[in-house]
């Protein structure tokens, strides 16, 4: 019933639109550069404004921070392992980097936590008592992998094409990291930003990060040479769909056995969720963007976002019969 739960609600609209961007560009020869300067200069930026914006961080924030940098320094090592056993260029050493390090959290992250959070065991006298926690600790992840992406895994993307200084260049001309910052600094000065004319602007672009983003990738698949048994892309894929999600079971229960308390049930198995995302949709812009293995890129995306349907099935499963 999961299984085709999250079939029939995630993957199937994302595919969709897709198939949608492909059967597009196949009619019409989307430009994709210009749907990827669309994304970096408005839809992004007003996605990170708003959402940085209205989140509020609880006391327990510190540990998830903690335990995702722990993480995702696990994927960088893990990456750099590959990357030297397969001898990669470093366009190629940072394309993978991307790849491991940074998971589709907003969309599929928040989809998956409110399926499986508004549904037994959660549920309780027909109320979801569990699903405002589970929430706050999705929002926790989303901000910290988004502010990562969008800054560290921005720079990797270009270094693979830029020396470090024009790749910091190219960085802090991108308006993104600028919307973070004010973001920061309306909620340090308790300023109310919806009160003037361009919040509805940011929130109806940033609403719209999804759509754009999987016609995007559906474009960039239609110019694309697919090689469906490319050993790269597959040896990625599968260390996000096995490796990376048993890793971060260890962590839980490291974590639990040297502070106790340290996950509840209920942030286990939203951590759990998370190492087992697939790769996030914004690895392959940054690719189109800076023109580093683009290929790659889009086809490690449209795999790991396949197989998640089968092992986030699998691991949600799992974190039933552990942490319930």
């Amino acid at each position: 019933m999961v299984f085709l739960f999250i079939i029939e609600h995630t993957m199937l609209p994302i595919f969709g639109l897709v198939l949608i961007g492909f059967l597009l560009d196949r009619k019409f020869h989307i430009d994709v550069k210009t749907l990827s300067k669309f994304m970096f200069y408005l839809v992004i930026p007003s996605f990170i404004f708003t959402n940085v914006y209205e989140t509020e961080f609880p006391p327990a924030s510190v540990t998830m921070i903690a335990a995702m940098t722990v993480f995702m320094v696990f994927c960088f090592f893990l990456a750099n392992l590959v990357s030297h056993w397969r001898r990669y260029d470093e366009g190629m050493i940072q394309s993978c980097r991307n790849a491991l390090m940074f998971n589709n959290t907003g969309n599929l992250g928040v989809a998956l936590i409110i399926l499986v959070f508004s549904h037994a065991p959660f549920v309780v006298d027909g109320q979801t008592p569990y699903l405002a926690e589970a929430m706050v600790v999705q929002i926790i992840i989303f901000i910290v992998q988004s502010v990562s992406l969008n800054t560290l895994g921005l720079y990797q993307a270009g270094r693979g094409r830029l020396s470090a200084a024009d790749t910091l260049r190219v960085m802090f001309r991108m308006p993104m990291i600028y919307f973070l910052a004010a973001a920061l600094l309306v909620r340090s000065t308790g300023w109310n930003a919806e009160e003037f004319f361009f919040w509805p602007i940011m929130e109806m672009a940033g609403k719209s990060l999804l759509p754009v983003a999987m016609v995007s990738i559906g474009a960039q698949l239609s110019q694309t040479k697919i090689h469906w048994f490319d050993k790269d892309v597959w040896i990625i894929s599968l260390l996000k769909m096995t490796v990376l999600p048993l890793f971060g079971l260890v962590m839980i229960y490291a974590a639990n056995a040297l502070m106790p308390g340290t996950f509840t049930a209920v942030s286990a198995m939203v951590f759990l969720i998370y190492c087992a995302i697939p790769t996030a949709v914004n690895t392959a812009l940054f690719a189109i963007e800076f023109g580093n293995n683009a290929d790659y890129a889009t086809q490690i995306v449209m795999n790991t976002t396949a197989l998640s349907a089968i092992s986030l099935t699998f691991y949600i499963f799992i974190g039933h019969i552990l942490f319930v």
